[in-house]
């Protein structure tokens, strides 16, 4: 599968293994502000899976509380980023899906108590008042 973001300076691909692409909705208020929606979707996957294609200007904000936000530094879409050193997170709104065979399952909601009130959340998926632990959201992904 390929990514790339809105100027095209940064593409990617990738190998998703599971079928349907299973991602997750956070509605932290940071994943709010940084996605600009009422959440933000994304999945992670294991780093051997990925790899970058272009990769020019990504910048990098990083809270003191550790919370980072890469984006294109031409166009300022979210980017993939290297999470936890093995993994890495995928804002699924830059993967190009032209292969309309390809199918896409919200496993997870996180954060529901920031949620937003127009926000519908799909009751067949996992939902967490607050953040899952890591390991958890790995399983809900594979």
């Amino acid at each position: 599968m390929q990514g790339k973001c809105l100027c095209g300076n940064i593409e990617f691909s990738c190998d998703v293994s599971t079928t349907p692409l299973k991602i997750y909705q956070c509605h932290c208020s940071l994943c709010k502000k940084q996605s600009g929606s009422s959440a933000n979707s994304a999945t992670i996957i294991a780093a051997t899976h990925f790899q970058w294609t272009k990769r020019h200007n990504i910048k990098i904000w990083k809270k003191p509380t550790g919370f980072s936000a890469h984006f294109c530094g031409e166009c300022g879409c979210p980017v993939p980023n290297d999470f936890a050193g093995k993994y890495v997170w995928i804002p699924v709104g830059l993967l190009e899906m032209a292969d309309r065979s390809v199918t896409v399952e919200v496993v997870a909601n996180f954060c529901l108590r920031s949620k937003s009130d127009w926000h519908s959340i799909d009751s067949e998926a996992a939902n967490f008042e607050g953040l899952p632990s890591f390991k958890e959201v790995l399983a809900l992904l594979s």
